[in-house]
């Protein structure tokens, strides 16, 4: 039942990222959909960026992958602050059919994420 072999600590490291992915996507939508604006989880000081710079540069940073997915993340941030406004500004249906553009760049993300994954999942670092 358990005979799944360990994950390496690059696995662990990626599968941290992917939680904290999931987790940007799921407050994007909460704060859209009527929930709290959590200033500190979008500053550049939030879980993600914290993870490029204390994990993904310093432990990925010859991946190519780990240049591309920062660029994504990026984008996807810059895509929640204009939800974010859209929202303030009272252009909720519109924050709402946009959030489109997120889940497509979150598919980008988690592809590329999954290629690292796959590339070094059988490493030991």
């Amino acid at each position: 039942m358990f005979d799944k072999k360990p994950m390496n600590p690059a696995q662990i490291d990626i599968q941290q990222l992917r939680i904290k992915h999931i987790l940007f996507k799921s407050k994007v939508r909460s704060v859209l959909y009527g929930g709290v604006y959590d200033e500190a989880f979008f500053s550049s000081s939030g879980p993600i960026n914290v993870w490029f710079s204390a994990v993904g540069a310093v432990k990925y940073t010859q991946e190519p992958e780990i240049a591309a997915l920062s660029k994504v993340h990026q984008a996807l941030h810059m895509t929640a602050m204009h939800l974010f406004a859209l929202y303030q500004d009272g252009k909720i249906e519109q924050a709402h059919e946009e959030l489109k553009i997120m889940d497509r760049s979150s598919e980008d993300f988690l592809r590329l994420l999954a290629r690292l994954e796959a590339r070094l999942g059988n490493l030991t670092l």
